[in-house]
């Protein structure tokens, strides 16, 4: 590399700051990449009893795993998931950073290693737990108005 190059590429550090890896990944992440992630809860899922103790189901056997919370988390359910950390005995961040996003589909929780790529396909609790409701449980069979007459005249 010659010196020009060099100072070329201390004058971008210096004005555009390091060249990051995965930015916008990070960002969606909570800071971390996507291969390192184990689970993810969005804001609406975090509201939702089931599947907080989803996330307290995946925490319990795996005190390896480290939480990280979006900082745009409304105080009592922040409360409740840096409880619900604190009884898995999983350690925790807050990521505060004002530019993540914070709509209802954004991510409110991540679950990952620190530093191990885990590769897991599927990361959302709403895929990886899926709940049932009574309807699915069995569909109602619908009868036509043919078979309602047919009833009728027998």
């Amino acid at each position: 590399m010659s010196g020009s190059d060099e100072l070329q590429n201390h004058m971008n550090k210096g004005m555009y700051g390091t060249p990051q890896l995965k930015p916008d990944e990070k960002r969606k992440y909570l800071g971390t990449f996507r291969e390192r992630v184990e689970l993810t809860l969005t804001f609406e899922q975090i509201k939702d009893p089931e599947y907080l103790a989803d996330l307290k189901q995946e925490l319990t056997p795996h005190p390896e795993l480290h939480v990280i919370i979006n900082g745009q988390v409304e105080n009592p359910l922040l409360s409740e998931l840096m409880q619900l950390a604190q009884e898995a005995n999983v350690t925790f961040t807050c990521n505060t950073d004002q530019t993540l996003h914070h709509g209802p589909k954004d991510l409110a929780v991540v679950v990952c290693d620190k530093n191990t790529a885990l590769h897991v396909e599927e990361v959302d609790v709403a895929k990886r737990y899926p709940k049932t409701t009574k309807a699915e449980e069995k569909p109602e069979h619908k009868k036509s108005p043919l078979e309602c007459l047919h009833k009728l005249f027998e």
